[in-house]
């Protein structure tokens, strides 16, 4: 089993989309030099990923660039 590390003051929990008790928390670890990205069910964490600091600002560009535009319906285009 892992080390049992107290949940630190930074960071944010996100609620999967599809719901039944899924969340993402998002954990930073200034000491370690580390943010934790945590996938849990209920009160259970089923996995974990460990980001260095340095990748920190690849992964805010990654997520800043990613654009969602939603479908045009086609028939307002015609009308």
């Amino acid at each position: 089993m892992g080390e049992l590390v107290a949940l630190p003051k930074s960071g944010d929990v996100f609620e999967d989309r599809r719901g039944g008790d899924r969340t993402m928390r998002v954990t930073g670890h200034p000491e370690r030099g580390t943010v934790v990205v945590s996938l849990w069910v209920d009160k259970i964490c089923r996995a974990s990923f460990q980001l260095a600091e340095d990748d920190l600002p690849r992964l805010r560009e990654a997520l800043a660039e990613m654009r969602f535009e939603r479908p045009t319906d086609a028939l307002s285009d015609s009308a």
